[in-house]
């Protein structure tokens, strides 16, 4: 499955290298260049406007496709907006995008684990928002995941990134609604709706260079660190 969407992801991008190329001819480079690098982030702005017209298309209709139409939104920008941090150079980072997509379509299970019930009904009426839908958990877990995983695991070393992404974009898309939760502090006002676009937009070009840099340090990890703190 990974291997046909990776082809398919190859596909799709000769189709839009290809004009690309051909209009490098006709400006000078760095107008070219600057096209390029903000095409992937205009993609992404695109695909938010686009979920949420679908969304506002079947607001009327049953609530399960209502919800499925919301959860899979979800999903779909945070598979993008990670496709945008890794570039989609290898099949590790196709997988990744998948990865980022499923946590931030898991983050609404809390909804049945508040209400204690599977029933959709029960889930959409609870009084106070779920635990995971707190934005104070990005900055308890990521930290987490950090030292005690991606420092340790080397395939796991995106984990942080990506669950930050994950849940950071579904929190910007729900706070255009709810605004954003900082337990225990409270809440912001909703979001308005280009403030949510443009942050969405924003969060994997952050994220990237966030990445990068911490990425220079050789951080030796925790289950190696082996040398005595003193010599007796």
């Amino acid at each position: 499955m990974a291997d046909f969407l990776l082809e398919t992801y190859i596909v799709i991008s000769s189709f839009v290298v290809s004009p690309l190329r051909v209009l490098s001819n006709c400006f000078p480079p760095p107008i070219t260049n600057s096209v390029i690098r903000i095409l992937p982030y205009g993609f992404l702005g695109s695909i938010c406007c686009g979920l949420d017209a679908i969304f506002m298309l079947v607001q009327y209709q049953s609530s399960y496709l209502r919800a499925l139409v919301d959860n899979t939104a979800h999903g779909l920008i945070a598979f993008v907006s990670w496709c945008v941090v890794s570039e989609i150079q290898t099949r590790k980072d196709l997988l990744e995008a998948m990865l980022c997509g499923l946590i931030a379509c898991v983050i609404d299970v809390d909804h049945f684990l508040a209400a204690k019930s599977f029933r959709l009904q029960e889930a959409r009426q609870l009084k106070n928002r779920p635990f995971l839908h707190s934005t104070t958990v990005v900055f308890i877990v990521v930290p987490i995941l950090q030292v005690w995983l991606a420092q340790n695991v080397s395939y796991l070393r995106s984990l942080p990134y990506l669950f930050a992404v994950a849940v950071i974009s579904h929190h910007l898309r729900d706070g255009h609604r709810r605004g954003l939760w900082f337990w225990p502090l409270g809440s912001t006002p909703p979001l308005p709706y280009w403030v949510y676009i443009t942050c969405v937009m924003a969060l994997p070009c952050f994220v990237k260079d966030i990445k990068r840099s911490i990425e220079k340090f050789n951080v030796v990890p925790i289950s190696r660190q082996t040398t005595p703190l003193m010599d007796v």
